[in-house]
C-alpha cells in the first residue's frame, strides 16, 4: 500500500484535529505536540521512542502520548503501519468533563489493548471523516474521550527526577524569544553561561531535544498555526525562519507526517445549513 496521509480539522470542534495515515517508509524526527496524541493502529507496526523509553505498537493496539512528550516514529515491520490519530488540546479533557481539577496525566503504560477504546476511536474517526458538524459527530468524539478516561490519572505532574537547571531555563527562554531567527550555539552558550558542550548535554537531558531540534519544534508549531489561519506555505516559510519553502516542506513532513500544503487544505466540515 502506498504512503498516504489526510488531516482533518473539523469545523465547530475547536481544539480537535485528526490524522489518517498509511506509512511504509516515513520516519518521524524527534518532536513533540502541545496536544494529547491518541492513536489506534490498523495495520502493521510502528516503533518509537518516547522520552527515554522504547515502545512498539502493533495492529489492534492503541497508544497515548501526553502533551509535550518528545517522541519519534518509524516502521517496525517491512510493510510499515496504518493508524488513525486524534489530537486533543489539553484543556479539552477538563472542559468537557466540566471539572476544575488539575489536568489529567496518562497512566504508566503508553501502548495497550482496549477493545472498547479502539471501537470508540474508530467510530469517532469515521464520524470526523463522513459526518457534517452536528450532534452525531460531536457525540462520537466525546464518547471516544470518555472511553479514554480509564487510561488517565488525575492530578498534577509528578516531580521531575531532576531539578530544572537554571542555565537550561535561560537557554529555553532565549530560544522561545528568538524562535524564528538564527541562533548560533556560541550565543546560546553565552546566555546560558555554560560551555557549548555542557549546554548541549544539559539541554538535551532536561528538555528531551537538543537546542536546534527544540527551536525547529517551535517553528513547526508556529507554522501549523499560520497555515490554519490561511497563510501560504511560502509566506509561512519566510515568517518562521526556514531557508525556503522546500526546507519548510521537508521539516514539516518529518514532524507532522503531511506536507504544509496538505495540512493547510485539511478536510473540514461545515454544518448542513452552511
Amino acid at each position: 500500500m502506498s504512503e498516504a496521509a489526510r488531516w482533518y480539522r473539523p469545523d465547530g470542534l475547536s481544539g480537535v484535529e485528526a490524522l489518517h495515515a498509511n506509512f511504509e517508509r516515513h520516519a518521524y524526527r524527534p518532536h513533540s505536540h502541545p496536544t494529547w496524541t491518541i492513536a489506534v493502529m490498523e495495520r502493521g507496526a510502528a516503533a518509537f521512542q518516547v522520552d527515554a523509553r522504547r515502545e512498539r505498537a502493533d495492529d489492534g493496539e492503541c497508544f497515548v502520548l501526553e502533551p509535550e512528550a518528545v517522541h519519534t516514529g518509524v516502521p517496525a515491520v517491512p510493510e510499515g503501519w496504518a493508524y488513525k490519530v486524534l489530537y486533543l488540546e489539553p484543556e479539552l479533557l477538563s472542559a468537557w468533563d466540566e471539572q476544575d481539577a488539575a489536568a489529567p496525566r496518562a497512566a504508566r503504560w503508553v501502548v495497550f489493548k482496549d477493545a472498547a477504546l479502539r471501537a470508540a476511536m474508530l467510530r469517532a474517526h469515521r464520524a470526523l471523516a463522513e459526518e457534517p458538524a452536528g450532534l452525531q459527530r460531536d457525540e462520537a468524539v466525546l464518547q471516544a474521550v470518555e472511553t479514554l478516561k480509564p487510561h488517565l490519572r488525575p492530578g498534577p505532574p509528578p516531580a521531575r527526577d531532576r531539578v530544572e537547571h537554571a542555565a537550561v531555563r535561560r537557554a529555553v527562554q532565549h530560544l522561545r524569544e528568538r524562535w524564528d531567527e538564527p541562533v548560533p550555539l556560541a550565543e546560546l552558550a553565552r546566555v546560558a553561561q555554560l560551555s557549548r558542550f555542557e549546554l548541549v548535554r544539559r539541554f538535551t537531558a532536561q528538555v528531551g531535544l537538543p537546542p536546534h531540534a527544540f527551536q525547529t519544534d517551535l517553528r513547526v508549531k508556529a507554522a501549523r498555526d499560520l497555515l490554519t489561519r490561511g497563510h501560504t506555505p511560502a509566506q509561512v516559510a519566510l515568517t518562521c525562519g526556514f531557508a525556503d519553502q522546500a526546507h519548510l516542506t521537508r521539516t514539516f513532513r518529518r514532524t507532522v507526517g503531511i506536507t504544509p500544503a496538505r495540512y493547510a487544505s485539511a478536510r473540514t466540515f461545515k454544518t448542513a445549513a452552511s
